[in-house]
């Protein structure tokens, strides 16, 4: 129960995006410099739906993985070499036995959840935190992207916490506009904002158990940037 409460808290901590539109075409990031251009990227639409049969050679997470995959069919996807069965970090300082995709490769790595993380079988999470990741979920939204470019792609305000605690930067809304979820049931891709890398310490960044605006932060709208994307699996998640 712990662990199903867990994955849950981590899920509700990264709204999620999940309409019903043909995924992104597969994107492949060279570079560092690619991914702070995330207008380059081919998408159609941030809320498309897993593929049925998900590929080894795409950086769109959708295309990627399905909800009812084991650690078996990621070995038999990705190789044996690729895919780590280990302990990875739940909510709230909390441990559980998962899998690290790509381990030793921060530009691919990604952490994954279970519904039964004894056996290792039903994808409920999928976590990108590397700076560097070449993944995205679509629509031009990746590691880096900021928050002038979400809310362009949302058409209008994000809503977030601020940052400095366990849930710092967990979108809490987005105000009706394109990137609003809409089907729960559906392969939800979201986001986790946090202060740009490099940024100065005396950076007035919001701060604590609030809820902010884009629209209140005007002059930080490029020194916040996505520092995690997620892919979850509802049904997956709740067997």
């Amino acid at each position: 129960m712990r662990r199903a409460l867990a994955i849950a808290t981590m899920m509700a901590m990264c709204v999620a995006c999940s309409r019903t539109q043909a995924p992104a075409e597969g994107v492949d990031v060279a570079n560092d410099a690619s991914i702070a251009a995330p207008s380059t990227v081919a998408s159609s639409d941030v809320n498309a739906p897993a593929h049925d049969k998900p590929t080894a050679d795409t950086r769109v997470l959708y295309e990627a993985f399905r909800g009812g995959e084991s650690f078996a069919t990621l070995r038999d996807r990705f190789g044996a070499s690729n895919v780590r069965e280990q302990d990875v970090p739940g909510a709230e300082g909390e441990v559980e036995r998962g899998v690290v995709l790509f381990p030793d490769d921060p530009t691919r790595r990604a952490t994954l959840y279970f519904a039964d993380a004894t056996k290792l079988e039903g994808l409920a999470l999928v976590r990108i935190t590397d700076p560097e990741s070449t993944w995205a979920i679509g629509d031009g939204i990746r590691m880096g992207t900021t928050l002038a470019e979400l809310v362009a792609h949302n058409g209008g305000p994000i809503e977030f916490s601020g940052f400095g605690w366990d849930y710092g930067g967990a979108v809490a809304g987005y105000r009706g506009g394109k990137l609003e979820p809409n089907n729960a049931m559906a392969p939800q891709g979201g986001f986790r904002l946090a202060p740009r890398p490099g940024l100065p310490e005396d950076a007035a960044l919001p701060l604590g158990d609030t809820t902010f605006s884009s629209d209140d932060v005007p002059a930080l709208a490029t020194d916040i940037v996505v520092g995690e994307l997620t892919l979850s699996f509802p049904q997956s998640s709740n067997r």
